[in-house]
């Protein structure tokens, strides 16, 4: 797959292009449809005790959007504001796969604690297409770990 073959505009190209190392593939890369941050419910005990959570800042120029990428080696998911973050591929990684009816959906890859006690899903969210993405993703980690010298 080439970078311009998305729709992506130029300077996410760029950042994609610049962070893909020797001999890793580019196989899939997108913006997510909108950058609204995820968060998991709040365990019972803490949503009985506690305050109604109130909804995460978010203050994300219009412009600046979650930009994703799959290569044959990792997942890179780069948000505004934040530095890029990179998941090698390996079994298991896929935490959680949600799709909707209109064949958009979230693909949960980690969670991060947040000093409040709250959870926040990490990995590929509100992606076009979804299905074909996770059925990529799930073939690019089966074909890292049949090339993984572990997997003989």
């Amino acid at each position: 797959m080439n970078v311009s073959d998305t729709e992506l505009n130029t300077a996410e190209q760029q950042m994609i292009t610049g962070s893909l190392r020797e001999g890793e593939e580019l196989l899939w890369a997108a913006p997510s449809l909108n950058s609204t941050p995820q968060t998991a419910p709040l365990p019972f005990w803490k949503r009985l005790f506690s305050k109604k959570r109130a909804p995460l800042p978010h203050a994300a120029h219009p412009q600046q959007r979650c930009v994703y990428a799959i290569t044959s080696k990792r997942v890179l998911v780069f948000a505004p504001q934040a530095p890029m973050r990179e998941w090698f591929l390996m079994l298991g990684m896929i935490q959680q796969f949600s799709l909707q009816d209109n064949g958009c959906g979230d693909i949960v890859l980690d969670y991060e604690l947040a000093p409040d006690g709250t959870r926040r899903l990490l990995g590929l969210f509100n992606i076009a297409d979804a299905q074909r993405v996770h059925d990529l993703l799930s073939s690019a980690i089966g074909a890292a770990y049949s090339a993984s010298p572990w997997s003989v």
